[in-house]
């Protein structure tokens, strides 16, 4: 009986050790899900601040696109005006004289002022005030082309800041463009991460609920231990106090029989001899 209590005790010792080791596994997946869900929503949150960053980038890409249209419709537009003013330009400069404006501007003075400080004929009079007139339409010209030359150069001007404009954007396009797709790679290979600490909580979630079940399966084995234990030391003890009874018994007997044998010899007895015999007419 002896060795099958070791062995129930020894079972039980090592029950106890495995049931140790497997809470002490439980609690480390326990701590390592809680980690991971840490981790899952740190990450999400990333997932939505890169959402965010790539829905801007989207945005400008689409402002830039916009924009570029409408650029690309003013520069039609001064093309259309630069046309149209080099003719004009270039019906001036066939009629416009080669003079300076001051030149002509000279010219215009001297004959005023001799038509109102010099005697004239009728005649001559004539051929002056001809000649002032068509002196202040070569004037007229001279200005209208010049204006017409600071149009167009204003046009020239406008068409190439529209067009620096355009460069600026197509760069600012390209450069949006790099990031976008560095953000798009970022934001998938998140995605990626993501979805693996998913399936590892998954994972670990399958491994708590087998070693919940071994735990199970352990305590049982260990109650069921514990009874064979409590069973066999109370039959223990029982048989103990069996042969305890009967070791007494024998001695009991013994006593009574050389208190028997004093009674018949005529002998005295003590007390104890007298009780002991009394005891045996009892029973």
């Amino acid at each position: 009986m002896d060795e099958n209590l070791d062995q129930i005790e020894q079972k039980i010792s090592s029950l106890i050790t495995y049931r140790l080791s497997l809470i002490n596994e439980l609690k480390k997946l326990s701590q390592r899900k809680r980690e991971l869900k840490e981790e899952i929503k740190g990450i999400t949150n990333k997932l939505r601040e890169e959402r965010g960053v790539i829905s801007e980038q989207n945005s400008l890409i689409r402002q830039i696109g916009d924009a570029r249209e409408d650029i690309l419709l003013k520069i039609d537009e001064i093309k259309t005006k630069v046309d149209g003013t080099e003719k004009v330009l270039r019906k001036f400069e066939k009629e416009v004289p080669h003079e300076s404006e001051r030149a002509l501007k000279e010219k215009l003075d001297n004959i005023e002022w001799k038509l109102q400080t010099e005697p004239l004929t009728r005649e001559e009079e004539k051929q002056l005030v001809e000649y002032i007139k068509k002196l202040e339409f070569k004037l007229h010209l001279w200005k209208k082309a010049y204006m017409t030359r600071q149009e167009l150069s204003e046009l020239l001007v406008e068409a190439k800041s529209l067009k620096n404009k355009l460069d600026e954007m197509s760069e600012i396009k390209k450069s949006t463009l790099t990031k976008l797709r560095y953000q798009k790679e970022t934001l998938h290979n998140i995605f990626i991460t993501k979805q693996q600490l998913i399936q590892e909580v998954k994972e670990i979630e399958q491994d708590r609920e087998e070693i919940k079940k071994n735990l199970n399966h352990t305590d049982t084995e260990l109650s069921k231990l514990k009874e064979s234990k409590r069973k066999l030391l109370e039959k223990k003890r029982l048989d103990e106090m069996a042969s305890v009874k009967i070791k007494e018994q024998g001695l009991l007997e013994e006593v009574r029989s050389k208190a028997r044998d004093k009674l018949i010899k005529g002998k005295s007895l003590s007390w104890d001899e007298l009780k002991i015999l009394f005891e045996e007419k009892s029973e």
